[in-house]
């Protein structure tokens, strides 16, 4: 191989590593940065290992996030707005269903199926986790729907971000 060539592979091997160092880098600050836009600024200190995935949406966004908190934290995220816990969670299929009580409830989907959701999303495997939703319409029916799902054995908890519209 010539000199030039050389000086060509090594170049564009340096290039890709400076693109991967960025994108790994932009990674790791993304979930960061929506926690600290749609949860809470500034983030608690018991908050580690964020995972954020944002499936498709067609009108406005939704965010799934998973994380590592304490329950003193969590208390801290459940102040910051008028959270109501909900009696009852389940997730089954791509559907959350959340009981206000025992007459009524409602169901959100976070994954449609053939969709994939990420590795990390294991929702189905908690048993008897505590749930707390916040809702609030805008002045044209559009929904903001935040809902908290927290295993205290495991000190993790998710976390669903969804506006409807355009707010």
């Amino acid at each position: 191989m010539s000199h030039k060539a050389k000086r060509i592979l090594r170049n564009c091997c340096i290039s890709l590593a400076v693109i991967a160092i960025c994108v790994v880098t932009l990674k790791a600050t993304r979930g960061s940065r929506v926690f600290k836009k749609y949860v809470c600024n500034p983030i608690p200190k018991s908050v580690k290992d964020i995972k954020v995935h944002r499936p498709w949406e067609l009108n406005g966004h939704r965010y799934v996030m998973h994380f590592k908190i304490s329950k003193a934290d969590l208390q801290i995220i459940l102040s910051s707005r008028r959270f109501k816990e909900m009696s009852d969670v389940t997730y089954s299929d791509g559907l959350l269903s959340l009981m206000e009580d025992p007459s009524s409830g409602e169901y959100l989907l976070l994954y449609l199926s053939g969709r994939r959701k990420p590795e990390w999303f294991r929702l189905e495997q908690w048993d008897n986790p505590k749930a707390y939703r916040f809702r609030e319409m805008s002045i044209n029916y559009q929904e903001h729907l935040q809902v908290l799902i927290y295993n205290e054995q495991l000190a993790e908890a998710y976390f669903v971000e969804r506006k409807e519209g355009y707010w």
